[in-house]
């Protein structure tokens, strides 16, 4: 009897997480089909680029992942759609790690917090990073508080030398 019992907690604590799950999920299912709505074709083309391709550094084959880390491409789009993310209730997962003001240099701090808390462990193709993060500072820069001027051309190298080595040395 007791081992029954033990069993029905057990699944209903497994019911309970998996109810979670699913609320959750819902959450970031709604905000990424309003980002890919929102989002110009160049953006999401870089996102899918960066996120749901992974190569193989022996072999040089590109792979489709089977998910991208929907948390972190979230987390990047954040700052910019606050008020839409606050309907999904992403506030509470990222707006305590949100600095005030955002300027570049703080979006960059930002997004490595998001990566150490929310990394899954597959490598990102840095090149491909790195133009996507150029893309949405070309496309977001003007709600930037410190008014920095970008002039970047979209080479990952150049990329790379005109924002990482600007802003992050």
């Amino acid at each position: 009897m007791q081992k029954i019992q033990e069993e029905a907690r057990q699944a209903k604590q497994v019911a309970q997480q998996l109810k979670k799950s699913k609320a959750a999920n819902g959450q970031f299912a709604g905000f990424l089909s309003f980002l890919m709505k929102t989002l110009d074709d160049e953006l999401v083309n870089q996102i899918y680029e960066t996120f749901y391709l992974t190569t193989d550094s022996r072999t040089k084959i590109t792979y489709l992942r089977k998910n991208a880390n929907y948390i972190v491409i979230t987390g990047m789009f954040f700052p910019f759609f606050i008020q839409e993310a606050s309907k999904y209730s992403l506030h509470k997962l990222f707006g305590p790690l949100l600095p005030q003001p955002l300027t570049i240099k703080a979006y960059f701090s930002y997004l490595q917090e998001i990566s150490n808390k929310y990394h899954d462990n597959i490598p990102i193709d840095t090149g491909k990073l790195i133009n996507l993060l150029a893309l949405i500072l070309k496309n977001f820069l003007s709600q930037f508080s410190n008014g920095n001027s970008l002039q970047v051309e979209w080479t990952p190298e150049l990329a790379y030398q005109n924002i990482v080595k600007q802003y992050l040395c």
